[in-house]
């Protein structure tokens, strides 16, 4: 559009110029023309006077009879015969002369002649004195001259006056006069130029906006004209001018003049363009359609097609431009999303989302099709790798990972071995320390046991990681089924459930799930529910097991402990539903709800028996690990207004793991309360005493274990309690023995100073009224 609106208006520019140039030099040829006719006419006129002067019959007026007398009667008459119906031819029209007079040199009347009317008074008259007096005073004989004016009556009237002897005359007769010389005045209708332009100004009526004409009022003996051609003038226009030697004339050309073409000539340059602008946007439309759009829209076909099918279909472009460049680009874009998509950025396996896609494709396939051999999954948790990323930093972390996963993927192609010919469905790392492998076609149970062993063997050697080794071992949950279970949901869940009891069993174990896992699945879900179900509606039950020192038996203050009613009327206690709240996020309001309420009951015992003794409260290792956990046990503290050195929390050993500086940095925030911290079950874990001292620990408990086997040791051996006892006491920490159920067991740890002990040698755990009532029969120390 922008090309041709700027070609239209060049070559408007152009065209106007020419339209212009060529009608002013019309209009210049005409005047031009004009006047090289009115000279024409003018010398016509002239020589028709000249040729009727010069003939006999004007002669015989100038003749005189014998008496001195002109007889000019009845030659006059025969003299304007030579008139009568005689006209002056100038181009296409004819010019009477209207008036002829005849003066001597002393202005006497010799002859009038009028054409028009032979009986009308003499008009003539010699318009100036001037004339008179020239011609009297430079008498010359036998001169012949011509002079001209107009007439101011009539502009369109020009008077001729000649001047001539008559023996100039060439005729045969011998004039008999005695005068020298004639004065002959003749009123010829020339218009001269200004027919001409009355003819130009019909023809273009409107466009020549002004004729000014201005008379000389003179006699000249010459006729003489100029032209200066129609220019330009910023004022009015185009100008043209005339100048003669008896008139001048200016003509004035409106711009308008050249408007009706000039508009003609636009509007047909406008059409032209506008069909050359709309050929031109159908020929770029499709260009572009051909070129560009077609090519984008083929490849947003594909680019929706591998959106639909999940995997990257878009093949390269063979033209060399920039659609072929974006789909190159986005061929790339969609492998790097895709692989970001579907495998983890971290080990290169499938990530979860890729398999659970490759679950759900198994699933409907068996769903389809009668399998007559078994689709396996395998659940693999890292045993401890929490322990490596704490102490060792993520990045080693990482790494064990990465070694890990090249470790898996070498086994599984590994084509020297049969049970692994099958079909791998996918590979994946689903997060954290936690892989799936989906295997499909295996024959038997047997062999799908032998790859879980296999995984097993991973872990025998150590992993190398730069200067450090670590023995690191995992817990492996098979799922297998033909076509029993329902979906890749619940396959998967299976497989994780038996992960979890093959980590019950101790490290580096595998184990199939069966029936009697989903049974306890089942169960543990129900109990699970129940827990729910009491917590929400407030019907836990708090029961307090009392301490007392080993030396006389005092009372020194309570463990609370944490039941729940409905649970134990089916034969449920703690030690069942405690290990399944740990499971998931329920211990964490458990914890919670049994720390409000300890503080309630402290509260109420201290304002009823005035009691200074401790309540210890237990923590889970997901408290532990929990950083609302901290800000919680504040707020109730201060709501509370609990004295804090009457708090004690246990920590259960197994929560804790060398250097693991989390539960540090967990720990130290709760001691910052005021608290006391306690290590419960020791013995049972993997926590040696040089590791303690990372630990803000005030006091140790002893597992029962080691009291139940004093009875085992060795004559003249030292029991192993007597051993944790003295170096908990170097350690500077409070020693408390739990399991104490004999009479025997309270001497053996009475010869211990400064020991408190539990156990229900004593007393099982108290309900709150028995609690309640031992405290106001107790003097406590």
């Amino acid at each position: 559009m922008l090309v041709s609106a700027m070609v239209t208006s060049i070559y408007f520019n152009i065209y106007k110029n020419q339209i212009i140039d060529n009608k002013i030099y019309s209009l210049n040829e005409y005047l031009n023309n004009s006047v090289i006719k009115a000279e024409y006419e003018l010398s016509y006129a002239k020589s028709f006077l000249q040729h009727k002067i010069d003939s006999k019959e004007a002669a015989l007026i100038f003749s005189k009879n014998e008496i001195g007398q002109r007889a000019t009667a009845p030659y006059i008459s025969q003299f304007l015969e030579q008139f009568i119906g005689k006209k002056v031819y100038s181009g296409n029209q004819f010019n009477v002369i209207n008036d002829f007079i005849i003066f001597d040199k002393n202005q006497k009347l010799v002859v009038h002649i009028n054409t028009v009317d032979p009986f009308a008074d003499t008009q003539l008259q010699l318009q100036t004195q001037k004339l008179f007096n020239s011609i009297n005073k430079h008498m010359v004989k036998k001169v012949q001259q011509y002079y001209y004016f107009i007439d101011q009556t009539d502009e369109k009237l020009l008077n001729i006056i000649q001047v001539f002897s008559p023996y100039m005359l060439n005729s045969q007769q011998v004039y008999s006069t005695t005068d020298d010389l004639y004065i002959i005045q003749a009123q010829v209708g020339l218009p001269l130029i200004r027919s001409a332009i009355d003819t130009l100004l019909k023809e273009h009526n409107g466009y020549i906006t002004s004729v000014v004409t201005r008379d000389k009022d003179i006699i000249t003996d010459e006729f003489t004209s100029t032209l200066s051609p129609f220019t330009l003038n910023n004022e009015h226009g185009y100008q043209a001018k005339i100048d003669t030697s008896l008139f001048s004339m200016v003509i004035t050309l409106d711009d308008r003049y050249f408007a009706e073409d000039l508009n003609e000539v636009l509007t047909k340059l406008i059409l032209l363009g506008l069909v050359l602008v709309a050929l031109g946007y159908f020929v770029v439309f499709k260009l572009i359609d051909l070129q560009v759009i077609l090519p984008i829209t083929k490849l947003a076909k594909s680019i929706k097609e591998v959106e639909a099918s999940m995997s990257v279909e878009l093949k390269p472009l063979k033209t060399n431009d920039e659609v072929s460049e974006l789909n190159e680009s986005y061929i790339s874009l969609i492998k790097k999303i895709h692989n970001l998509a579907n495998n983890d950025s971290l080990t290169g396996l499938a990530n979860r989302r890729s398999f659970n896609q490759a679950l759900t494709v198994q699933f409907q396939y068996n769903y389809k099709n009668n399998n007559s051999t078994y689709t396996a999954l395998y659940f693999i948790d890292l045993d401890n790798f929490k322990y490596v990323n704490d102490t060792c930093g993520h990045e080693v972390g990482d790494q064990l990972l990465v070694n890990f996963s090249e470790r898996l993927s070498r086994l599984l192609n590994d084509n020297t071995m049969d049970i692994l010919k099958q079909d791998i469905k996918s590979v994946a790392r689903l997060g954290g320390d936690e892989f799936v492998v989906l295997l499909t076609g295996l024959t038997s149970i047997t062999a799908i046991e032998q790859l879980a062993k296999k995984v097993c063997a991973l872990f025998i050697d150590s992993f190398e990681i730069g200067v450090n080794k670590f023995n690191i071992h995992a817990s492996v949950g098979v799922a297998y089924t033909k076509n029993k279970v329902k979906n890749g949901e619940e396959f998967l869940h299976q497989a994780d459930s038996a992960m979890y009891l093959a980590k019950e069993l101790g490290k580096n174990n595998y184990k199939l799930f069966t029936s009697e896992i989903e049974e306890k699945i089942k169960n543990e879900h129900k109990i699970e529910q129940q827990l729910i179900e009491t917590l929400d509606n407030d019907k836990l039950v708090l029961v307090f097991m009392p301490a007392y020192t080993a030396s006389d038996v005092s009372l020194k203050g309570y463990e609370v402990l944490l039941r729940c009613p409905d649970l134990t009327e089916v034969g449920v206690g703690p030690d069942i539903f405690i290990p399944i709240a740990e499971k998931t996020d329920l211990i964490l309001k458990i914890d919670l709800w049994v720390a409000e309420n300890a503080f309630i009951k402290l509260n109420e015992l201290i304002n009823e028996t005035g009691f200074n003794g401790f309540f210890a409260i237990n923590v889970s290792s997901k408290s532990l690990r929990n950083d609302d956990f901290y800000y919680r046990m504040k707020r109730l503290i201060t709501y509370y207004k609990i004295d804090v050195k009457q708090i004690e929390l246990e920590i259960t050993e197994t929560c804790l793991m060398p250097d693991d500086h989390q539960a540090i940095v967990s720990l130290n925030q709760l001691k910052s309360l005021g608290v006391r911290i306690a290590i419960d079950d020791f013995g049972t874990g993997y926590t040696s005493f040089n590791q303690l001292v990372n630990y803000p620990l005030d006091t140790l408990k002893i597992d029962r274990s080691f009291v139940q086997s004093l009875d085992e040791t060795p004559i003249g051996k030292k029991p192993t309690l007597d051993i944790i006892y003295e170096l908990a006491k170097i350690y500077e920490l409070d020693v408390i023995v739990e399991g104490i159920e004999t009479e025997a067991n309270l001497k053996h740890v009475q010869k211990l100073p400064d020991v408190i002990v539990q156990g229900y040698y004593f007393s099982k755990p108290y309900q709150w009224e028995a609690l309640v009532e031992e405290c106001r029969q107790s003097v406590l120390v």
